[in-house]
């Protein structure tokens, strides 16, 4: 299969770590320079520790609303030109994020790496690497700090 000299639909997955703001940025760019679409998507599994110290973990409907605020701020960041929507998904976030992709025909998914070893990888797993394994499209995964790196 030939690889496409441009991308037309772009999916980032992001979580607002800083493997997915540099994910983010990478994708930011890739679009601009192909002129194609990009669509953020936040996916939110089950109950997630307390942002307060010892605070209750905060079940899927207050994950939803926090997902939702951190993408619009990531969304904030991005020129209005380039994007073309943002989607919060409930479920496992790999195959959540490949089904959009899939829904929306597109070309790339670009997910950011949390920089864990492979031995934490095959403890905790990785959702970018289920992203390879189940993705219809291309693939970039972008590691943390390489937008300073490259840019």
């Amino acid at each position: 299969m030939a690889l496409p000299t441009t991308y037309r639909n772009v999916v980032v997955a992001y979580d607002g770590s800083e493997g997915a703001k540099a994910a983010l940025a990478r994708a930011a760019e890739i679009v601009a320079r192909d002129g194609s679409a990009l669509t953020l998507v936040e996916a939110v599994a089950g109950k997630v520790p307390s942002p307060a110290p010892g605070g209750p973990p905060l079940a899927k409907p207050e994950k939803r609303a926090m997902a939702r605020e951190d993408l619009k701020r990531a969304i904030q960041g991005v020129d209005p030109e380039l994007l073309a929507g943002g989607w919060v998904i409930g479920g496992p976030p790999a195959s959540g994020i490949v089904t959009v992709a899939e829904d929306i025909e597109a070309d790339l998914i670009v997910t950011g790496s949390r920089g864990r070893g492979a031995v934490a990888r095959a403890v905790l797993g990785s959702v970018s690497t289920e992203i390879l394994h189940s993705s219809p499209c291309d693939v970039l995964v972008v590691h943390p700090g390489s937008a300073e790196r490259t840019g």
